[in-house]
């Protein structure tokens, strides 16, 4: 976990760096065909017994208040295409028991096609809030007690084009550079930000019935204020493929593979096997394992979508120096998007589908995002293995959210020692349900429960973290573009912390209400 201390910038500055890029995704909406373009806004109050989630002896009460002024955007054009919701949060406290904040969030997507059947272009602008001290309590609500402000910008120019039927090629870079911002007022520094590079090239022939593949890659991660490598990987990799039948493709892989990371540069060959399945355009189920440097890695992903249900899985083995690894080019698991998958089949129209999706996401007051494991920045290679489940179930009257993850990261092997403070060994495990339920035409009410625990590893043997979080809710629509939505919420964590030989309880009860409109 990082502890050399970047340049310190207020949160005006820091929305202000970002505010450009946001700006240029919002244009390009509105430079595309039909520019759906939905001004947002939203008020909250919440009244907590635990503003600084402390211990019970040092907890003091306050009023959080939270305006959350945004866009909708759903943007479909002939060779634009732009979607999200983004915008920014004005927090303040009653009692001033944390500063009061303006915080980017949410996220907002770019497709862009800039030659037919030749060159695209892709984007994405998002901010999210993680917390400051992996070990320490974090509530999931507006408050900022240790949480830290992450904002990511990618660009991922590529070339595909098909030659003929059987054969393409392909070249892809995507760059993502990510920058945090401490929220809350305990004094610590935010971690270093980082900038992930991946290039990639192929030229692929499809199985019919024999196939075959050649790829070459380059990824490269760097943390803010400096400029070596913590770990890069380049690679040559070639695939024979055979279709057993329609649905059934399987190939052998090989290659080598030179990575270099703290104390430690590796040349090895690396060999595996594939095995794709796509019964349908609703299922699909995608695996492949290989030998690497650090032993085995895999990648798989299930996807199945049923006419009320979709399921996702994806499990990774992988070496990896930052977070935003994980999420590039994975598989979709956004709740929108699993909700618009099931409800396509209803409404084909992609514009009559948004609709259908944001109005059952407002109606119900949906979540935004799964539960997932949390992002903690190690300037340091790691091997990390991960596991993620996502579920979604929607009826006529009911929608269910279900969720679970597991994810351990550890040092690479052969990696020199590193100081304490800057790299985090940890092993992670929690998950969500939550039970969405219309009561009447115009209200809904909502159960949900999300709980997580979090080891320290290697270094940090011993210490801990779990807590669970428990909210009932009632949402009621006011107008076709405004709800009222009000609950409780009860909070619980347990931290131990071996090196000081510490246990520290930790509660809060939270009411809360809020007005929403969509103009």
């Amino acid at each position: 976990m990082a502890t050399t201390k970047p340049e310190r910038r207020g949160a005006t500055d820091f929305v202000r760096a970002s505010a450009p890029a946001l700006l240029s995704i919002v244009t390009a909406a509105h430079a595309a065909t039909s520019p759906p373009v939905q001004p947002t806004i939203a008020v909250s109050a919440v009244v907590t017994d635990n503003a600084e989630l402390t211990s019970d002896d040092l907890k003091r009460s306050d009023v959080i208040g939270d305006v959350n002024a945004g866009v909708i955007v759903r943007s479909r054009g002939a060779r634009v295409n732009v979607s999200g919701d983004a915008g920014l949060e004005f927090i303040g406290y009653a009692r001033d028991t944390e500063p009061s904040r303006v915080l980017p969030r949410g996220h907002l997507d770019l497709n862009a096609i800039l030659l037919e059947r030749a060159l695209f272009f892709d984007g994405e602008l998002s901010a999210v809030r993680t917390r400051s001290d992996p070990l320490a309590a974090q509530s999931d609500s507006v408050s900022t007690a240790n949480t830290v402000s992450s904002v990511s910008l990618r660009a991922s120019p590529y070339f595909a084009h098909d030659f003929t039927p059987l054969v393409s090629a392909g070249a892809r870079s995507d760059t993502i550079v990510t920058r945090n911002h401490q929220d809350g007022g305990d004094g610590g520094s935010a971690p270093n930000g980082s900038t992930y590079q991946h290039d990639v090239a192929n030229i692929t022939r499809k199985a019919a019935p024999f196939g075959f593949s050649v790829d070459a890659s380059h990824e490269n991660t760097t943390y803010q204020n400096d400029d070596s490598s913590v770990l890069r990987t380049d690679s040559l990799q070639a695939t024979l493929s055979a279709a057993l039948d329609v649905d059934w493709v399987v190939g052998i892989v090989g290659g080598r593979e030179h990575a270099r990371y703290t104390g430690a540069s590796q040349d090895d060959t690396t060999y595996g096997a594939t095995l794709q399945w796509h019964p349908s355009s609703r299922t699909s189920f995608d695996v492949d394992a290989e030998h690497h440097y650090f032993g085995t890695g895999w990648n798989l992903h299930f996807h199945d979508r049923l006419p009320r249900t979709t399921i996702d899985l994806s499990l990774t083995r992988m070496a990896s120096a930052s977070a935003s690894a994980f999420g590039l080019n994975g598989p979709d698991s956004d709740p929108t998007a699993l909700l618009a998958a099931l409800l396509s089949s209803r409404t084909p129209d992609a514009g009559n589908n948004d609709q259908a999706v944001d109005q059952l996401v407002q109606t119900r007051n949906l979540p935004s995002s799964f539960s997932q494991p949390l992002q903690i920045t190690s300037e340091s290679a790691q091997l990390a293995t991960r596991a993620t489940l996502n579920l979604i179930h929607n009826g006529p009257r009911d929608t269910l959210y279900f969720s679970a993850w597991y994810q351990k990261a550890t040092a690479l092997p052969g990696s020199a020692p590193t100081p304490i403070a800057t790299t985090f060994d940890s092993r992670q495990w929690g998950g969500s349900l939550g039970l969405y339920h219309r009561l009447t035409p115009q209200t809904s009410g909502a159960a949900e429960v999300e709980w997580s625990k979090i080891e320290g590893l290697g270094t940090r043997d011993g210490d801990s973290q779990r807590q669970i979080a428990g909210t009932l809710s009632l949402t009621q629509r006011l107008g076709p573009r405004t709800t009222l939505s009000a609950g409780l919420r009860h909070f619980a964590a347990h931290l131990v912390l071996n090196s000081t030989s510490t246990t520290t309880e930790v509660r809060e009860n939270q009411a809360f209400a809020g007005l929403r409109v969509q103009y």
